[in-house]
């Protein structure tokens, strides 16, 4: 046994925030690939929230006044778009501009692309369709719920099976009172 020295509690004290530092540095490694400027992870790859307000304000140039874009739609069809680019690049599927056009045509998505930013969300949507109906409708969906997708809880809830955000949840532990919760007068 050592004896007792006036440095002992100073060393003790080092070795513990050495000890919880590292246990720090460590929890944090597994959210690594957590960033609070990211809206969703899709097997790894980002979709930044900076994308994704390009994205709906492209969008917002085409709906009429008064109308709003939802931000989970638009990110669910920006997931669901990188789903079908792993899908089709997992399946050795090309999808051309050709193909894409001719799926759009005629859509109620065909006004967003002259607009960049809306252009890619409608090119999504293309894509899920043209990748589902190459690899057939079933063994698609089998392999988007194969698909890892974390969304940032500010954007919502997300459904595991379908890889879809949830309406009306959120991953927010606040809500708001309901108006006849409020305390009376």
């Amino acid at each position: 046994m050592r004896p007792w020295s006036p440095a002992a509690p100073k060393r003790r004290l080092r070795l513990v925030v050495a000890a919880a530092a590292v246990v720090a540095l460590g929890s944090a490694a597994g959210c690594a690939n957590a960033s609070p400027s990211v809206a969703a992870y899709v097997d790894g790859t980002p979709i930044t929230s900076k994308q994704l307000d390009a994205a709906v304000a492209g969008v917002g140039e085409t709906v009429q006044e008064g109308q709003q874009v939802s931000s989970q739609a638009v990110l669910d069809a920006m997931v669901h778009g990188v789903i079908a680019d792993h899908i089709a690049a997992k399946n050795n599927i090309v999808v051309t501009d050709a193909e894409r056009d001719a799926a759009l045509q005629g859509s109620n998505l065909e006004p967003l692309l002259p607009i960049p930013a809306a252009a890619e969300v409608a090119r999504d949507v293309a894509d899920q369709q043209i990748v589902a109906q190459k690899v057939g409708a079933q063994p698609y969906l089998d392999q988007v719920a194969q698909q890892q997708v974390t969304v940032n809880p500010r954007y919502g809830v997300l459904d595991e099976k379908q890889k879809l955000i949830v309406p009306e949840s959120s991953g927010s532990l606040a809500k708001p009172a309901s108006p006849s919760a409020a305390p009376t007068p």
